[in-house]
């Protein structure tokens, strides 16, 4: 080196070396936070599977993950820069002609490929990130769309995105469910793009999301084909939350075949107050099935409701269907609900099994030819449904129903690895 002496090249090493130590220790301390936590979720699983009894396994909780979160964070939070983003004018803005503009904005550890073990475990942990944030919902709305940007634009091709694909799932929204159609169409990894597939098939279930698809009849296509392409893609034992993934395909072939608008689902046997049977669906009258809870207010007062639907659709038959009353408590409740005609489920929860139905109030209505026009929660798409449905009455013609003879509710056991017939 000319004109360096030894001093003075030792002098621009230790300066190099201590600019370069912020940024090699970021993903050592990442690590580092991450094998804290894979300790503890080590000795919290020894410890279920070596519990005695149920009360044993019930005392074991689940490890504090609050110094985790927080080592985590400190250690991808960190601004690296700036980058110019297109910004989209509002619709006033554009009904004056704007275009779309550029603004810088700030970029963060948090987006370079080393850091995605880090954001997938905030996004598996969204409460540990509020925690985080309590008390600053600003700074908390604007991480929470920054890492989830992150995973949009960066981590959705790494072989671990398939350890939140569950958690996005459960986010239901168009947002989540492009992130994972980008996994399943370019995530390299087999096994991510069949976890995706699952998850997709499963938001395909929900209106909002299916409408984007453009019809019932193509949502429901591409459900079953992600069904398929789960079980083919992810291993014989994959889990999917905590759930295997053959669990998980054989309850959505179930709900595909049987409990998805246009498909016929199983009788169901309910009694009425006096303890006399009565059969769902009834063939040749609209029905619109209510399950309802007394100690649940939104739905108790929906099933009081329910015969001012007999003033406007005269020819809708109505069911209100509680669970059986399992003391005096609930039999009082029931008794003061104010509910004037309703059915009883028996003890076993048969009816409700088999609509699984997960939350009150959940409405089911059933044309004439007991075929499902809308089931979930009653809200304007109901309303839409029900108003369709009585429009076109006139204009039916009369055929054979559609009832699809022996039809019964099937226990949900696991899969062996075989797509269910539908």
């Amino acid at each position: 080196m000319s004109g360096m002496n030894r001093r003075d090249a030792l002098a621009l090493f230790l300066l190099l070396s201590s600019a370069a130590t912020p940024a090699l220790a970021a993903p050592v301390d990442m690590n580092s936070a991450l094998d804290a936590w894979r300790q503890k979720m080590a000795e919290y699983h020894a410890a279920v599977k070596h519990a005695q009894t149920p009360e044993q396994k019930a005392a074991v909780r689940l490890p504090e993950s609050g110094n985790v979160a927080e080592a985590l964070w400190k250690s991808i939070c960190g601004k690296t820069g700036q980058r110019d983003v297109v910004v989209q004018p509002g619709p006033q803005e554009r009904m004056k002609g704007a275009k779309p503009g550029t603004e810088k904005r700030d970029t963060y550890e948090f987006e370079e490929d080393w850091a995605a073990p880090a954001v997938i475990w905030f996004v598996n942990h969204p409460d540990e990130l509020a925690r985080l944030f309590e008390g600053r919902q600003r700074q908390l709305s604007f991480y929470a769309d920054a890492l989830l940007e992150a995973v949009e634009r960066r981590h959705y091709d790494s072989p671990m995105i398939a350890e939140c694909i569950a958690k996005l799932t459960e986010g239901g929204n168009s947002r989540c469910y492009n992130i994972l159609e980008k996994v399943y169409s370019r995530n390299p990894d087999p096994a991510a793009r069949g976890y995706a597939a699952l998850g997709m098939s499963i938001m395909l279930g929900n209106p909002l999301v299916a409408a984007e698809a453009g019809s019932q009849a193509v949502a429901r296509g591409k459900r079953v084909y992600y069904l398929r392409q789960a079980l083919a893609l992810t291993p014989e034992d994959a889990m999917f939350g905590a759930s295997s993934v053959s669990d998980i395909v054989v309850e959505q072939s179930y709900r595909l075949k049987h409990l998805s608008v246009g498909s016929v689902p199983p009788q169901i046997t309910v009694n009425d107050t006096a303890g006399k049977p009565r059969s769902f669906p009834v063939v040749g009258k609209p029905t619109l099935l209510l399950f309802w809870n007394p100690a649940e207010p939104i739905s108790t007062d929906m099933a009081r409701k329910l015969p001012t639907l007999s003033q406007k659709y005269p020819e809708l038959q109505l069911a209100a269907i509680t669970a059986a009353p399992d003391g005096e408590e609930t039999k009082k409740a029931l008794t003061e609900s104010g509910v004037a005609s309703f059915f009883i489920d028996n003890a076993r929860h048969d009816a409700g099994t088999t609509y699984r139905v997960a939350q009150v109030p959940t409405a089911v209505l059933l044309s004439e030819r007991c075929s499902i026009l809308y089931i979930g929660y009653p809200d304007m798409h109901l309303q839409a449904a029900l108003d369709s449905c009585f429009r076109n009455a006139g204009k039916r013609v009369q055929v054979e129903p559609a009832v699809q003879p022996g039809s019964q509710p099937s226990e949900v056991a696991p899969a062996l690895r075989e797509m269910p017939e539908f």
